[in-house]
């Protein structure tokens, strides 16, 4: 078993703060789009942060494993936020990366890393909402477009 942790406070008007493991005290707030400050931090972007970096650690969890050398990745993920009889809830989240390969020949090994990368993510696998997760292989320049 694992446990990971953090720790919130907020003190009378004061901004709230998040502590986490290697991070130092980060302000967190509401998205701007709610009246919060757009430089703080917001529950919703480490939401859709947390499945994004986590799918590409997955990913390169499987590159290794598989010998697949990667010259680059880079991945934009956007979560949909709509309204729901139960309030609002996030309906979706997609996640597409571009990834640069060290071997043209890779191709069918890269799409097999991202399918278990999306298999075996813990972070996707523990939401409700759905996660679709595709990646376009590139040359090493297209790659840095996110």
């Amino acid at each position: 078993m694992e446990i990971f942790t953090n720790t919130v406070t907020k003190r009378e008007d004061n901004p709230a703060k998040i502590t986490m493991n290697g991070i130092s005290e980060t302000e967190i707030g509401p998205p701007a789009a709610y009246g919060g400050d757009p430089q703080a931090l917001n529950p919703e972007e480490m939401f859709v942060a947390s499945i994004n970096s986590c799918i590409m650690l997955v990913f390169y969890h499987f590159t290794k494993k598989l010998k697949v050398d990667i010259l680059s990745y880079s991945s934009k993920a956007e979560g949909k936020v709509e309204k729901t009889k139960n309030g609002l809830r996030f309906t979706s989240v997609e996640v597409k990366a571009k990834v640069s390969p060290g071997d043209e020949n890779q191709v069918e090994r890269i799409e097999e890393i991202a399918r278990l990368a999306e298999k075996y993510c813990l972070v996707s696998g523990s939401v409700t909402c759905p996660v679709e997760y595709g990646v376009e292989v590139v040359d090493v320049d297209e790659a840095r477009l996110y």
